[in-house]
């Protein structure tokens, strides 16, 4: 029989203490679950679940996150202190540890580093304001735009009883707002909260405005731009519960709603919805993660759709609303895609950036109101070469590429150095040629043609947007940052299609239906959209036709036969070679084969880097994930060179 201690004799390690399991701000893999710490004696009395703490690891302090506390005795003496409490209030809700840990081991990251992306910087002066609890009432009016999808009504009647449908819809042009309003409105019904979120700040702006005067009530939204405190109050207030709807850009996807009810993906494809650290996510992914571990329904919209999210649909994990034909019809305008009869009627000028058929368009949409020139690049000339040889044009310091201002100066278009004297490294010649042209050259010339019309030239790196109203005037604009004119536009100019469309990366296709889609969707009913030469027959076919469902179907299946993402698993590894080689051994995975390593947006890549590729079917992934954690986690704990994991690289696809 064990003798028990006297009274005041007790072990430190025989009294319950509070443990709090914590997750450390690391990238480690080795320490990619929550470490236990002693609750300090005068914060026992706290529930500290969500809170941030500073706790000390390897001889440094550190921050934190709690995940939770329990009392436990026969404490290890290894088990040290937490060091303070760093928020006064609990700022991580259960779930959201629930989602990063999920997101981190399916994307080959750590739990800490996807906290880090979805927790915005704290700020203690936030947290001494009083958060209000009672979000206000939405009320909408009359009109339902989701008569014109079979199966809207359908699923808008199961938001509204607090289930959790999936959809991906096909927009109408000039109803997409409304389309939204109503969505918010049905998951009201079930008394939850809906979460908006939209490629950039400008559409976010905008979104949020019409959603304002649908609603007659203020709409917050939650962008990168706003400051770091703006930021940390809305997700307080999201956490809180003050807000029944929330629009946000790409990080927006992370906020802890309560009684989050409905996530709406709005521009799905678009690239500023990936996240370009890692994980490297997407925001579909989060948002399907999310549906999935917390039951929220989920809705993804567009004009077009991307590969991703018509593999939903044909998983039957989404359904697929595409409005009735003849409403479709009689709301977008009318695609005119040029052919090779087209090059042959007009002869040499077909071959001229904008042909003869661009000018017939250009000068029938000024007699009824505005009309937009879509322009791909932004500048003067912003790709030029040699003249000679055809070599493109780079800058004698940096090797960037060289392009042509409007006062004709040569100027890096990274270092922004200018270029006098140039001469090509191959040929030695001196004379330049554009490649390409950009929004301000496409103006300077569309200026002379029309001399009497105003011109408007909008790029990515405006401030504002300008309005367009409904008399003519003339457009040239880069994708992405079309103003919207009050009408509609008359008519939509879509020169060098063939730039983007014949492009050998395997995203030009979805990309260009996408591009063309948003820019088509401003144009007024039965408007004229023209697009040049050099579109291939299916691409035309889903303008045409104003059909993307069928063409991304088409492109979903390629891409199964030739085993790509989403219909496969790809999972690129950085390193160096040799220790990529020895890591790639006896993977339960196809080794497709081993490159250059990438340098674009990579800290600390190394020129001699490699890239392996490995590859295994979508259900025998989760496996595959396991191994590779695995492994990484054990070159972490001996110290070993860091290797980059990705899943299905967007850069490849």
């Amino acid at each position: 029989m064990d003798a028990l201690p006297l009274p005041g004799f007790e072990s430190d390690r025989d009294v319950p203490r509070l443990i709090a399991h914590v997750y450390v701000d690391s990238d480690l893999s080795h320490l990619d679950y929550p470490l236990d710490y002693l609750v300090p004696t005068q914060w026992e009395s706290i529930d500290l679940t969500g809170f941030i703490v500073q706790v000390p690891l390897a001889g440094r302090k550190r921050i934190g996150w709690v995940v939770s506390c329990e009392k436990r005795s026969n404490i290890d003496a290894a088990i040290r202190e937490i060091i303070d409490v760093i928020s006064t209030i609990s700022v991580v809700s259960p779930k959201t540890f629930e989602l990063a840990a999920y997101v981190g081991k399916r994307f080959l990251s750590t739990a800490s580093t996807v906290l880090g992306i979805a927790i915005p910087p704290r700020r203690a002066r936030v947290e001494q304001e009083s958060i209000s609890s009672r979000p206000t009432e939405l009320k909408i009016g009359q009109g339902d735009p989701w008569e014109a999808f079979d199966l809207g009504h359908a699923f808008l009647e199961h938001v509204s009883q607090g289930e959790y449908p999936r959809a991906v819809w096909t927009s109408i042009p000039g109803r997409s707002e409304s389309e939204i309003a109503h969505l918010i409105s049905s998951v009201q019904k079930a008394g939850k909260t809906a979460l908006i979120v939209v490629p950039t700040s400008r559409v976010a702006g905008e979104l949020a405005s019409s959603l304002s005067t649908i609603f007659d009530a203020s709409i917050p939204i939650y962008t990168a731009e706003q400051t770091a405190s703006e930021r940390y109050r809305l997700y307080l207030q999201a956490k809180m519960g003050t807000h029944r709807v929330i629009v946000g850009t790409r990080s927006a996807v992370w906020l802890p709603m309560k009684d989050l009810g409905l996530i709406v993906i709005w521009g799905d494809g678009e690239d500023h919805l990936r996240e370009p650290r890692t994980p490297r996510t997407d925001a579909l992914d989060v948002a399907v993660a999310r549906s999935h571990l917390e039951h929220v329904a989920l809705a993804v919209g567009s004009y077009s759709r991307s590969v991703k999210a018509q593999y939903l649909v044909e998983r039957s994990w989404a359904i697929s609303l595409t409005p009735q034909r003849e409403v479709l019809r009689a709301s977008t305008g009318r695609f005119v895609v040029a052919d090779s009869f087209d090059q042959k009627r007009q002869g040499k000028s077909a071959f001229t950036y904008l042909p003869p058929d661009a000018f017939s368009c250009i000068r029938a949409g000024l007699k009824e109101g505005p009309v937009l020139i879509l322009s791909a690049h932004s500048g003067y000339i912003p790709v030029v070469g040699c003249s000679r040889c055809g070599r493109p044009a780079r800058c004698e310091y940096c090797s960037g590429p060289l392009q042509l201002e409007a006062d004709h100066s040569i100027v890096c278009s990274w270092c922004e150095r200018k270029t006098e004297n140039w001469s090509c490294l191959k040929c030695q010649g001196t004379t330049l040629k554009w490649w390409r042209l950009g929004s301000e050259r496409i103006g300077e010339e569309i200026g002379r043609s029309f001399p009497q019309i105003p011109l408007t030239i909008t790029q990515a790196n405006d401030e504002t947007r300008p309005r367009v109203g409904p008399e003519a005037r003339i457009v040239v604009s880069t994708p992405g940052v079309e103003p919207k004119a009050q009408d509609g536009y008359a008519a939509v100019i879509i020169p060098s299609a063939a730039a983007l469309a014949s492009r050998p990366e395997m995203w030009a296709p979805e990309e260009a239906l996408r591009r063309w889609l948003n820019a088509g969707a401003l144009a007024r009913p039965h408007a004229r959209i023209w697009v040049s030469t050099g579109v291939e027959h299916a691409l035309a076919q889903a303008l045409i036709r104003w059909s993307p469902e069928d063409y991304i179907q088409q492109l979903l299946d390629e891409r199964k036969v030739l085993r790509f993402p989403p219909t496969a698993s790809i999972v690129a590894i950085d390193g160096p070679l040799d220790q990529v080689n020895a890591f790639c051994q006896d993977l339960p995975a196809e080794l497709i084969g081993i490159v250059d390593a990438p340098s674009v947006g990579k800290i600390g890549h190394r020129p001699d880097d490699r890239r392996a590729l490995i590859r295994c079917a979508t259900a025998d992934y989760p496996q595959l994930a396991q191994v590779l954690r695995e492994r990484n986690g054990v070159r972490s704990a001996r110290k070993r060179y860091p290797l980059r994991l990705t899943l299905n690289p967007p850069e490849l696809f």
